[in-house]
């Protein structure tokens, strides 16, 4: 019984004590493909990640029955009001089987302090699985290519100015990267 109890008291220490994990980043060093999997709008349309064709998508894959995500949702609307003029998008993923009613995410939405931004479903975990994720959240970084830039897992404070501040720099970056790219096709075609 003392090895139970000691063990459940490391673990609630551990939990209590270790607050927040670190966001990770992963940028790489050349963009990726992006396989084509789809997940679903409100009214059943299928979509891609390569649908999009904003200088930087960030495709937030979330589930609400995960702490840090929901707590990121109102960091994440207060972002993506920052950086739509400067040509980054912020998007939703999450699992369809969270949910009984379009009416019931709204809901939620508006409760957590989410409400405006879009959100999409993942059937059957088809676009999570396909993409190899196993930690929500995940922020798919793509490119206005349709290609993955990178991905940053873990809970971010997406308003914060530091944060804001090294998203538009990435984008930046992979602009530049894309342009440099493509002159140097040019260049090899003449």
């Amino acid at each position: 019984m003392n090895k139970i109890l000691s063990a459940i008291l490391f673990f609630v220490f551990f939990v209590l004590s270790s607050g927040e994990v670190e966001a990770k980043i992963n940028i790489f060093p050349k963009p990726r493909y992006i396989p084509a999997l789809s997940f679903y709008g409100e009214s059943g349309k299928a979509y891609r990640l390569t649908d999009f064709k904003e200088d930087l998508l960030m495709a937030v894959v979330w589930s609400r029955r995960c702490g840090p995500c929901v707590a990121d949702l109102k960091h994440l609307k207060k972002f993506a009001k920052r950086v739509e003029k400067q040509g980054i998008k912020v998007i939703l993923i999450s699992p369809e089987s969270e949910w009984k009613t379009s009416d019931e995410r709204r809901l939620f939405m508006q409760r957590v302090g989410g409400d405006g931004l879009v959100n999409y479903l993942d059937r059957k975990a088809n676009f999570r699985d396909g993409m190899g994720l196993r930690v929500t959240p995940t922020v798919i970084l793509v490119n206005r290519n349709g290609e993955e830039a990178g991905q940053i897992t873990g809970s971010v404070d997406w308003d914060d100015d530091d944060v804001v501040e090294y998203m538009v720099n990435l984008k930046n970056e992979s602009l530049k990267y894309l342009n440099e790219q493509e002159s140097a096709n040019q260049q090899e075609q003449e």
